[in-house]
């Protein structure tokens, strides 16, 4: 084999590499540009069920302080009935 062959051999053998690992980090690149992609979604999907649990939190401890108000104004109002029914007169 001649230098000249030899060197010829050698650049074909150097481009078929730079040529697979070329295409292999530009598969490489859109598995991650599609990575990113999937997180992406994923951090607006966590964000999102954050936001819900506020509003459910917050709707909830507003229904129980509506809750606590009607049970407050029936203790007062069955009170108020008991000692009607017993003849008693409130002093306030």
């Amino acid at each position: 084999m001649s230098e000249t062959s030899g060197a010829t051999h050698l650049q074909e053998v150097t481009a078929f590499w730079q040529k697979a690992l070329g295409e292999q980090i530009d598969r490489w690149d859109g598995i991650v540009g599609q990575l990113g992609k999937l997180e992406t979604k994923g951090f607006e999907q966590v964000c999102s069920n954050i936001d819900e649990a506020a509003r459910l939190a917050k709707e909830s401890t507003a229904y129980a302080n509506l809750l606590t108000a009607q049970w407050r104004k029936l203790a007062v109002d069955s009170t108020r009935q008991a000692l009607d029914l017993f003849g008693a007169k409130p002093t306030v």
